[in-house]
């Protein structure tokens, strides 16, 4: 307040005596006395205004420093008091099933279980038991959906779900469990390895199966269906064997045969080995065959010629050399017997010649060489 009321006096007396001493006109000295004290008055109000800040910012340091005094004094407050450890509870190595039958995991792990607080004469006798369960089922959960190969993966699932605490069923308990271990045993490690072999051993010979299928298929319903077929296929092999070719054909003719169950084409006998090539049939002269005759199984007819020169023609097919002489019960015959005997003497096949006097009955019919001899004598 004295500064406002200093500041106002001057702001009027300082106008008034310039005024005076520098004959202004009434509103020059009036114009200036308003500026004066309007200055004036603006810079009373801000210095009003930082010592209200002052004050205040005083009273707040002030205020502080009491605070920090009186907690330092106060006595510090008491913590919390800690909550009650778990319970643990150990699980020997257990059999969990798998998704393999008769191939089960060996389960271990330690469990950690804390009450939920029941009502009076409610708790459970054996709350571990129940942590255990609890664990063991969330386990078995897990456990059979995996493959006993899979051990490894299983275990980090298994870490995963039992590591967070949650509720038994009858909501005694909050069990979780930690230093999980999943093994297989070696006895069914070995077991799996065997089927593991035999499965991967099965499908290599499935697909060698089908894949024999599929060439058998291919060369006796396509390839070897013909000697031209054949052919065709074995000069797509390489283009450029063509001579190479030629002179196979006569095996590859062969080689359809064989796959076909049938004979050699007759068109291509003739460029067989010559061991190999089917001997034609003595005394068969080929013919077309009429009505009445007898043909061979080629279609042939076939005509015998007997000791009198006429040709029979044979209503069975020849079977052998014995057919194809005259009839032995025909008397007529019997000179062409001795005569055929002799003939056998000479080129020394007795034995034939003996069978051929029996066929004809002519035993008694004296050899041919003992009778020029005696006519010689």
């Amino acid at each position: 307040m004295k500064e406002a009321a200093t500041g106002a006096a001057v702001s009027l007396l300082l106008p008034i005596c310039a005024g005076a001493i520098f004959g202004w006109v009434a509103w020059v000295t009036t114009v200036v006395v308003i500026v004066l004290l309007t200055a004036t008055a603006v810079v009373v109000l801000r210095r009003h205004q930082h010592h209200v800040q002052q004050r205040v910012l005083a009273e707040e340091w002030r205020y502080e420093r009491e605070q920090e005094r009186v907690e330092q004094q106060a006595p510090p407050p008491e913590p919390p008091p800690a909550p009650d450890p778990p319970a643990t509870a150990a699980i020997t190595p257990v059999r969990l099933p798998s998704s393999v039958d008769e191939i089960p995991f060996a389960f271990a792990c330690t469990v950690y279980w804390l009450p939920q607080g029941y009502r009076s004469g409610t708790t459970h006798a054996e709350p571990a038991a129940l942590a255990v369960q609890a664990v063991l089922k969330r386990a078995r959960q897990v456990t059979e959906l995996h493959h006993p190969e899979d051990s490894v993966a299983a275990a980090h699932v298994l870490a995963s779900a039992l590591g967070h605490p949650a509720s038994d069923g009858t909501n005694a308990v909050t069990a979780w469990a930690k230093s999980i271990k999943l093994t297989v045993g070696e006895e069914h490690r070995a077991h799996l390895q065997d089927l593991s072999a035999l499965r991967r051993q099965r499908q290599l010979d499935v697909l060698r199966i089908d894949n024999e299928r599929m060439v058998r298929s291919y060369l006796g319903e396509e390839v070897l269906t013909s000697v031209g077929s054949t052919v065709v296929w074995w000069l797509a092999q390489d283009r450029t064997r063509v001579r190479e070719t030629v002179d196979l054909i006569g095996t590859l003719a062969q080689l359809s045969a064989a796959a076909n169950d049938a004979k050699v084409d007759r068109a291509f006998q003739h460029l067989l080995p010559e061991h190999m090539r089917p001997t034609p049939a003595q005394h068969e002269i080929p013919f077309e065959p009429t009505n009445g005759s007898s043909a061979d199984s080629n279609g042939q007819a076939v005509f015998v010629v007997d000791s009198s020169g006429v040709v029979d023609n044979h209503a069975e097919p020849v079977n052998g050399p014995g057919d194809l002489l005259p009839n032995p019960g025909d008397e007529h015959n019997t000179l062409f017997g001795h005569h055929l005997a002799d003939l056998l003497d000479r080129h020394e096949h007795s034995d034939l010649a003996d069978e051929a006097r029996h066929r004809y009955g002519v035993h008694e019919w004296p050899v041919e060489g003992t009778r020029e001899a005696g006519t010689s004598d």
